[in-house]
């Protein structure tokens, strides 16, 4: 029986998460809310995000929605039909560690700061470091 279930995040900058799930390897569409869709990886307007992935034979596995909800995105998924291989828990932290990563580099970027070392930990984490020189 299918249950669709509504995850709340803190996701709330569009392109940030559309850079997010193609790091992850999957592919989106936009959709409006009265469910037309709108072309594959075109800029998108706060509307909803179909997430898919191609299998083998060219044919689109839906793993999950981003809905958007007036301030932020909702993760919606139904687990009852979850088919990729990997767990589920793993997936959405490596969404959510991803999207930070990507709004880190992003606001030091603004800010004027630059990355010039990244270490993958055996843990998961990530050690960022980053630079700025003072021109005063």
């Amino acid at each position: 029986m299918s249950h669709f279930s509504k995850i709340k995040t803190n996701i709330t900058n569009l392109n940030t998460l559309v850079k997010t799930i193609k790091q992850l390897g999957f592919s989106y569409r936009f959709f409006s809310t009265n469910g037309n869709f709108i072309y594959t990886n075109e800029e998108g307007n706060n509307d909803d995000i179909y997430v898919y992935q191609v299998n083998k034979c060219s044919k689109e596995n839906h793993v999950f929605t981003f809905k958007w909800n007036i301030s932020e995105y909702y993760l919606v998924v139904d687990l009852a039909l979850w088919s990729l291989d990997i767990d589920f828990n793993y997936l959405l932290d490596r969404l959510f560690q991803q999207y930070a990563y990507n709004i880190v580099l992003k606001t030091s970027s603004i800010s004027g700061f630059q990355k010039i070392k990244e270490k993958f930990n055996d843990d998961g984490s990530i050690k960022l470091t980053l630079q700025r020189w003072n021109n005063g």
